[in-house]
């Protein structure tokens, strides 16, 4: 009796082991739109890098283009490079390269939405560093450690 009951258990849990891989098997390898489980709505997964204000992976609804996903992160920081925005796509798109760029500063200025890409599932946005944020992020701690060493040097000599 107790041999049984472990027999149906062991099997019960293979059914379901197997059920599980079966589901996340996609033979395709499209990116796929899901359910947000906070709005219940059709969404995909993006990812985000760079100069915005909450970089990381976001859900945002399947229907949102770069402008709302910008929104969605905070918008870009002060010392984002809006000219050129590049969108690494998840996979090839007849027809479109597989790195896209977007220039934001002029559908700011415009409001010419014309040359703002779509976005698909699992695309990965980069917003880079203006001159300012590149040599504040690169050049400004050393240039500060210079001058810290600089005054050592001239407190230890005086």
């Amino acid at each position: 009796m107790m041999r049984t009951q472990s027999m149906k258990l062991i099997l019960a849990m293979f059914l379901l082991v197997g059920a599980v891989f079966a589901q996340d098997s996609d033979s395709s390898g499209d990116p796929r739109y899901i359910i947000d489980p906070t709005t219940g709505k059709l969404s995909m997964s993006i990812r985000v890098w760079g100069e915005v204000v909450k970089p990381g992976v976001t859900l945002v609804p399947s229907d949102a283009d770069l402008i709302s996903l910008l929104s969605y992160v905070g918008g870009p920081t002060t010392n984002a490079k809006l000219e050129k925005v590049r969108i690494i796509r998840y996979r090839d798109i007849e027809g479109e390269e597989r790195v896209v760029y977007a220039n934001i500063e002029a559908f700011l200025e415009t409001g010419d939405d014309t040359s703002i890409p779509i976005i698909y599932p699992n695309d990965t946005i980069v917003v880079n560093a203006n001159f300012w944020g590149s040599f504040r992020g690169a050049v400004l701690p050393y240039l500060s450690f210079a001058l810290q060493l600089t005054q050592l040097y001239y407190w230890i000599t005086r």
